[in-house]
């Protein structure tokens, strides 16, 4: 989000730094000024804050506005910011916590919606949605995130294998079916654990290209070897009640990334859930009217 790349000091000059003062004390006031009136305000030139802009993320001095005036209404919370890691305040009711849940996930899943790379969704969707066979990856809370898109992926009858990174891959079968084409899809918050990199080898070892989906800025090499690198935006430590703000994130970017398949074979989809759906009213009904076999005999 634009407000947490603000406070990363080491990106920006001197004279971007004045801007950025000047931005965090006025928020509100910044989001109603012209590129003139804040140049003059910071005294400096227009041409630095569009490269401050740019550098921010956003395209020029006008997207910078829309993107800060969103996250501002999303931030708010009784005049404070919401913390990701413990959001909740001491001795606060139901309904406080409830307001706070729900502002937290309006405010990841905009960060999120704001930061998208719809040319890099479209192109892990078309590499997902065109194989034969999906191997979908992940561990602990990226685990639930991947077995939801996995089971997403059962529904419209795509071939999908849901592995833990557990280190066990690395004796999967090197022996591969020329004629079905594979790729996989990796979910890892931070892409630092000993199993991400297992997993990753045996996919290159197998030559099977695969999707990243992380919230880690620097995903490297990982992100050098995916074809296609998809990122939420979330600053969440390690020292947190939960993955809140991430998990809604990541929930919200792979459901994204599953109607952009869907939409590729729109109709044979539609199909496919309706037959899917049938599938359960059968197997209900099966159930519900088994004979008492005990009774044949």
């Amino acid at each position: 989000m634009i407000i947490e790349r603000l406070s990363d000091e080491t990106r920006f000059t001197a004279t971007e730094k004045k801007v950025i003062e000047f931005i965090q004390e006025h928020p509100r006031v910044v989001t109603n000024l012209s590129l003139d009136d804040l140049a003059a305000a910071c005294f400096t030139s227009q041409a630095s804050i569009i490269r401050l802009c740019k550098k921010l993320g956003t395209k020029g001095f006008a997207e910078f506005k829309v993107q800060l005036a969103s996250e501002l209404s999303l931030f708010a919370q009784d005049n404070r910011e919401i913390s990701v890691d413990i959001p909740i305040e001491p001795d606060s009711n139901s309904q406080e916590i409830a307001k706070t849940f729900y502002n937290l996930s309006r405010r990841a899943i905009e960060s999120t919606r704001n930061s998208l790379d719809h040319i890099a969704l479209q192109k892990a969707a078309r590499l997902l949605a065109y194989s034969d066979l999906i191997h979908v990856y992940g561990r602990g809370e990226s685990l639930i995130i991947a077995e939801d898109f996995h089971y997403k992926l059962i529904r419209i009858g795509m071939n999908s294998v849901l592995e833990t990174q557990n280190g066990f891959q690395e004796a999967r079968s090197h022996v591969q079916n020329p004629h079905i084409r594979e790729s996989a899809l990796v979910v890892s918050q931070y892409c630092n654990s000993p199993q991400v990199h297992y997993i990753i080898d045996e996919l290159m070892s197998a030559n099977i290209p695969f999707v990243l989906v992380t919230a880690a800025e620097k995903a490297w090499p990982y992100d050098k070897f995916a074809q296609v690198t998809l990122r939420i935006s979330c600053t969440e430590s390690r020292y947190k009640m939960g993955s809140f703000a991430s998990r809604n994130a990541f929930l919200y970017l792979l459901d994204c990334l599953y109607g952009t398949m869907f939409s590729l074979n729109y109709e044979q989809n539609k199909q496919n859930l309706s037959a899917f759906s049938q599938r359960k009213v059968e197997r209900s009904y099966y159930y519900t009217y088994l004979p008492d076999t005990e009774t044949n005999y």
